[in-house]
């Protein structure tokens, strides 16, 4: 096993440079005659819905036998986590965790690389971390041990059938969503418009989604290139912006499927990032007004694009009041799978799994809302997983979860 140590004088700065520069850093030369073909080729080994590629993809994402570890650690009491698996869950993944742990007070304050077999692992040699997390195609996780685990997607997209009238399309939508859109498309007279040009795209580019991305995720942020935009998503999709008074102020880069069936969304912006567009409600009126367009055109689906499967995280929640529904992703997410080992019975464990629920799924590829729950730590139901056609809620009680862990604390250890 190798070992690297990094101390960290902030959370969450990735172990990596982001694969795309954001805003304009890092892209290809503009007139490489190989641009156009480097990305397609790019976007489609990543994204590529068919059978037979998508196969591939999965195959040579199990072949590596070596494991790369990465173990985040804070600086007071909170739970440490390990991450084991494919390096894109290292941004995917971790990061997201590292994000949650923050939020209830224990920043990321040293990372530590190692480097394990996958059998190892299979054996019980584990990181030594109070939680370890491992992300793999499904095939390679069956041949660790499941006792005391969940396994979850490693991607879910957000999905709205969208029905065919603006009545039911409206129903669709929170009580409280529809109420926050009209009042602020009142006061602010959004209009949207469609501009694919190439002119239109490279404003959208380096005025709204570079700034966007450096502003809300600094150093977590993570996107595609501008030839990739230009030569592969919006060769086969289209531009929106959201325009106050003349002014375009937001903006979503989209995507066809082959049958025109699917909109998905891919890339979004605010002018200059700025937050005052939150604060309006431009970025969301976005997401109302595209949907509009989608019923008065009668697109049939619209995906709102992927996120991780923690219904704590503020994406969830948000697309989920605009009637959208998890659904497995077309690419080669859908073989991939994220399982949460917790190895330590401590209160901030406890702490950490109650406040972040999430969907766990099983061998049939069934789909489940879970929220742990103890005698101490009542179940984050505020959190809200009603979604259309997803399954009832579980909850499930933290003592039958960490019995088999092999205690590094006294006793009942994880009560307060």
């Amino acid at each position: 096993m190798t070992t690297q140590d990094h101390t960290l004088p902030t959370a969450a700065a990735p172990p990596s440079p982001t694969p795309a520069g954001v805003g304009g850093g890092g892209r290809p030369a503009r007139h490489h005659p190989l641009a156009p073909v480097r990305a397609r080729i790019a976007y489609w080994w990543n994204n590529t819905p068919a059978p037979g590629w998508r196969a591939v993809r999965s195959r040579a994402d199990s072949l590596p036998r070596s494991v790369p570890v990465l173990s985040s650690l804070t600086g007071q009491d909170g739970p440490s986590i390990g991450y084991a698996g494919l390096p894109v869950g290292r941004t995917n993944i971790l990061q997201l965790l590292e994000h949650q742990r923050t939020q209830l007070g224990w920043a990321t304050v040293r990372r530590t690389d190692s480097t394990l077999r996958w059998g190892d692992l299979a054996a019980g040699d584990w990181p030594d971390t109070d939680l370890v997390v491992v992300g793999a195609e499904e095939r390679v996780l069956r041949h660790l041990p499941e006792q005391g685990s969940v396994t979850a997607p490693f991607r879910l997209h957000l999905v709205v059938d969208v029905p065919p009238s603006q009545e039911e399309l409206a129903r669709l939508i929170s009580k409280r969503e529809r109420w926050q859109f009209r009042r602020d498309q009142r006061e602010h007279q959004w209009v949207l418009e469609e501009d694919s040009s190439p002119e239109a795209l490279t404003f959208f580019y380096d005025r709204m989604h570079g700034p966007t991305m450096r502003n809300r995720h600094g150093d977590r942020s993570r996107t595609e290139p501008l030839d990739v935009a230009r030569y592969a998503v919006l060769r086969r999709g289209t531009l929106f912006f959201l325009s106050q008074a003349g002014t375009r102020v937001a903006g979503v880069l989209c995507h066809w499927s082959k049958d025109r069936r699917t909109l998905t969304t891919r890339l979004l912006g605010v002018l200059d990032g700025l937050d005052e567009h939150y604060r309006t409600g431009a970025f969301k009126a976005l997401y109302h007004h595209l949907l509009r367009w989608a019923c008065e055109q009668r697109v049939a689906r619209v995906d709102l694009f992927g996120t991780e499967a923690y219904i704590s995280k503020g994406i969830f929640q948000w697309k989920r009041r605009l009637g959208a529904h998890p659904e497995w992703p077309a690419n080669h997410f859908a073989t991939k799978r994220v399982r949460i080992y917790p190895r330590r019975d401590t209160p901030a464990v406890r702490d950490f799994l109650v406040a972040n629920p999430l969907v766990r799924t099983d061998a049939r590829g069934g789909l489940t809302p879970v929220y742990y729950t103890d005698d101490d730590r009542p179940p984050r139901l505020d959190l809200s997983a009603r979604c259309p056609g997803l399954a009832e809620p579980e909850v499930v009680h933290l003592d039958t979860v960490l019995q088999p862990v092999a205690l590094h604390e006294p006793s009942r250890g994880g009560r307060r």
